[in-house]
């Protein structure tokens, strides 16, 4: 475990003092070490980490990966199916690469990533302007 902050060493009158509102501090600062963002361009999701490293993903993907996705049942299982959909979709070097990052990173890749999916299936699934469930209906 890192820590940036290697000389400190609390008290008891550190501990006596911690109150809620240090923890939320705390918590949204170290959030902010671990934030994901993306960018879409074509069906392509784009992922940068924190550490400066970029990840490549499907948002066009099969129902069975969707599925698969979709159904995981533990963290263990998406953190793998998430690294099959990297190897197949960017290579097994983007899936290893992967392994190296913090796991508060991985998660939130994950995450992001299957908002993203859900954002972009949901267009795919009648919600977009070309689909016909948004087409007038016409009365026989």
């Amino acid at each position: 475990m890192t820590s940036t902050s290697t000389d400190f060493k609390p008290t008891v009158e550190d501990f006596d003092q911690w109150t809620e509102k240090n923890d939320e501090e705390a918590f949204a600062s170290i959030a902010q070490n671990y934030k994901v963002r993306h960018i879409i361009k074509g069906d392509v999701y784009w992922a940068l980490v924190p550490g400066g490293r970029t990840y490549k993903l499907p948002l066009s993907m099969s129902i069975d990966d969707f599925t698969r996705l979709s159904n995981t049942s533990d963290d263990t299982e998406s953190v793998e199916q998430l690294k099959r959909i990297l190897s197949a979709f960017a290579g097994d070097k983007q899936a290893k690469a992967l392994n190296g990052e913090p796991v508060q990173v991985v998660f939130n890749l994950l995450s992001d990533y299957g908002d993203a999916v859900v954002r972009a299936q949901g267009t795919s699934l009648g919600k977009s302007n070309g689909s016909p469930a948004s087409s007038p209906t016409t009365g026989a």
